[in-house]
């Protein structure tokens, strides 16, 4: 039984953690996520300023734009306890899951003007920095019956972003955004019995706030050569949030009205430095490369609360990886009578914020060893441009792999793996005044 207790921990450690909230920030726009998201040296449409807002310096005309997103990810969770003194004990066993949302990726308007025979580009952007999405089923039975639970987990954290870029020299350009934080997530948990009369439903809602601002610079060396550095500033990320009940069971129903949501909680996030490089052999061909590090190590958490009418708080390590994040991408242009028709190829690393664990039994108690996770994503795209308009068309898809082992003192070892493969569709117009 003092093992079947600390497998039963486990399985709750893992329920606790499968909606941990991946707060690490991404860039927007079908056509660089079509280029791998290797962007920081390209920025030369709207979505510069999620990537390097010194590349709006380099539009020349007023433009509207819009991206829209397609995700659909499939979770696989395995599982294996191997008992090391009775193999009577031993069970194994895995489940699938899926979750699909559509969303508004990004929305900009942007007006260049001339500043003493300088480019001076003003925009407004409403951009989603990051998108949750996750569902978990189970099944059990309990004194009201058989039942069925679905928990779904979705929505992002959105910010409305003022931006402005100016070319310094014609070789240099400096931008500088603002990312006012709105929006958040829902998580619903639907459970229904074989006897319909009973039901629980929960429902909680988060509410994200906050203020950062990123800066870059690009310098055009020639025609053939870009180089540019993004900087994202540290900033303080809040959240609150409600949630409310009901249910109804053999032993009776009832119901919790709208309440407010654990004490609200704060993440200090840390500061993020990219390079990117962008080459064009030729007039037609661009190849785009770049390096992202995130000090998430370095971010720590803090939750407020109250007890008898006086107020406290706490913080923590958040306990996340910082992360190198490496990307390639490249763009060729076939050129045809009445339109341009883009086609691009990209790759990425795709490490994670929270580490995987390995928990080691010793005679004192419990150690824990922790390692970093990098996924992996491929991407691809196609545009036309056309007078006026631009459409492009981008898919993506992500795969991570993460364990999660209890080694014991008599050799019984207890794992889990879960496998997250992700699909993306992102679809923007952009329109040139």
């Amino acid at each position: 039984m003092r093992k079947l207790g600390l497998v039963l921990f486990a399985f709750g450690f893992l329920f606790a953690n499968a909606y941990a909230l991946d707060l690490n920030i991404s860039g927007a726009g079908a056509r660089a996520k079509g280029m791998g998201g290797a962007f920081i040296g390209v920025a030369d449409d709207a979505t510069a300023v999620s990537w390097n807002p010194a590349g709006l310096a380099q539009l020349d005309k007023p433009e509207a734009s819009a991206v829209g997103l397609f995700n659909m990810t499939k979770f696989t969770n395995t599982w294996d306890y191997n008992d090391g003194t009775d193999p009577t004990w031993n069970y194994s066993g895995d489940d699938e899951n899926s979750a699909k949302h559509i969303a508004l990726n990004f929305f900009s308007l942007v007006l260049p003007v001339k500043m003493a025979e300088r480019n001076l580009t003003f925009a407004v952007a409403y951009q989603r920095m990051v998108d949750f999405g996750s569902v978990e089923s189970d099944t059990g039975t309990s004194a009201s019956g058989h039942w069925e639970q679905e928990d779904k987990f979705t929505g992002g954290i959105d910010a409305i972003t003022p931006a402005i870029a100016i070319q310094i020299v014609p070789q240099l350009s400096v931008g500088l955004a603002a990312n006012i934080l709105v929006n958040g997530a829902t998580l619903t948990q639907d459970r229904v019995y074989d006897n319909s009369a009973y039901y629980y439903n929960y429902e909680e809602s988060m509410d994200f706030s906050g203020f950062s601002m990123n800066a870059g610079a690009l310098a055009t060396l020639n025609k053939n050569l870009s180089i540019g550095a993004s900087f994202r500033f540290p900033f303080t990320m809040s959240r609150t949030g409600k949630w409310s009940e009901e249910w109804s069971y053999i032993s009776g129903s009832g119901t919790d009205g709208e309440k407010l949501l654990d004490p609200q909680r704060e993440w200090t996030m840390p500061m993020m430095i990219g390079t990117g490089l962008a080459l064009r052999p030729t007039e037609n061909l661009t190849l785009a490369f770049d390096f992202e590090h995130r000090g998430y190590s370095g971010t720590e958490y803090t939750y407020y609360y109250e007890i008898l009418g006086v107020e406290y708080d706490t913080t923590y390590n958040a306990g996340w990886m910082s992360t190198n994040q490496f990307r390639v991408g490249l763009e060729y242009l076939f050129i045809g009578q009445n339109a341009i028709f883009p086609v691009r190829l990209g790759f990425k690393t795709n490490p994670q914020l929270d580490p995987e664990v390995t928990w080691n039994q010793t005679t004192t108690g419990w150690s824990a060893d922790s390692a970093a996770v990098s996924g992996a994503a491929f991407t691809g795209g196609f545009g036309m441009k056309m007078g006026k308009l631009w459409f492009d068309l981008a898919y993506e898809m992500g795969m991570t792999t993460t364990t999660y082992a209890e080694n014991y003192l008599d050799n019984s070892v207890y794992t889990e793996e879960t496998k997250e493969v992700s699909h993306n569709i992102l679809a923007s117009c952009i329109f040139h005044f």
